[in-house]
């Protein structure tokens, strides 16, 4: 009778689930097991998916399940797929190849927009539902729905936190016309004065029938002494039409 490999010590409720599965009719048991394993990895890395769903990710719900069913059902196969090998094969050399194969995922979700990176997180939890995947798929349910529990808290409540910390990063817009050169002047200023941007965004809008470009500056967290300087030297430099600062993000 198959049985799922499990480590010793944190494994208890593990194999509890896994001897009643095997004490089963054969081959019923074995196949509920395996069932289940894929099923964990479907619901687990749901929840995963279903966060980055809601807050507009690109890769989303449908991303995460698949890819942590792949994971799991490459270490299943891992462990069970080859009848015919020897018996001193090692079941885990399959499923190390998922660690680096997941990669090209996790690098196509991110993304650079000027000077900012996005992307970073999700490509993270892509690489968690991977291995949430491997851990479901070798028997070991208790670590995966506990990294699932530790890792949806860490997305939900200190998504709150990173919000309260980004209220003290400054955020400047400026319009000015749409021929009047402003990035290379920008930069300039920033670099006289020390200041660190962390994003540059552009926008063309239409101002009492005048094409301007509206330019949005996050700045890294710098003093109000700074901050108001960095400001008057933009209103002398690029006289724009418009100019505010705010902490909201």
């Amino acid at each position: 009778m198959l049985h799922i490999l499990t480590s010793t010590g944190l494994d208890t409720l593990d194999k509890m689930i896994i001897d009643w599965f095997n004490s089963l009719a054969a081959p019923w048991g074995n196949l509920l097991l395996l069932v289940l394993s894929l099923l964990i990895a479907v619901i687990l890395s749901g929840i995963i998916g279903f966060e980055r769903e809601y807050h507009g990710h690109s890769a989303g719900l449908r991303t995460h399940i698949l890819v942590s069913v792949g994971s799991a059902l490459i270490t299943i196969i891992s462990v069970y797929g080859f009848f015919g090998s020897v018996a001193d094969r090692d079941p885990a050399r399959l499923a190390a190849q998922i660690v680096p194969g997941i990669g090209f995922l996790g690098a196509g979700t991110i993304i650079q927009t000027g000077t900012d990176i996005k992307g970073l997180t999700t490509a993270t939890t892509l690489w968690l539902v991977m291995a949430i995947g491997i851990a479901a798929g070798s028997g070991n349910f208790v670590i995966a729905t506990l990294a699932t529990g530790i890792a949806l808290v860490t997305l939900i409540s200190l998504r709150k936190v990173e919000k309260l910390a980004s209220r003290r990063v400054p955020k400047i817009v400026i319009v000015i016309p749409a021929d009047v050169p402003v990035l290379k002047t920008i930069h300039l200023i920033a670099f006289h004065l020390g200041v660190s941007i962390r994003d540059i965004q552009s926008q063309m809008v239409v101002l009492q029938n005048t094409p301007c470009l509206r330019v949005t500056l996050t700045i890294a967290y710098m003093s109000k002494a700074t901050t108001t300087a960095f400001v008057d030297e933009l209103r002398t430099s690029l006289k724009p039409i418009e100019l505010r600062v705010s902490t909201d993000i």
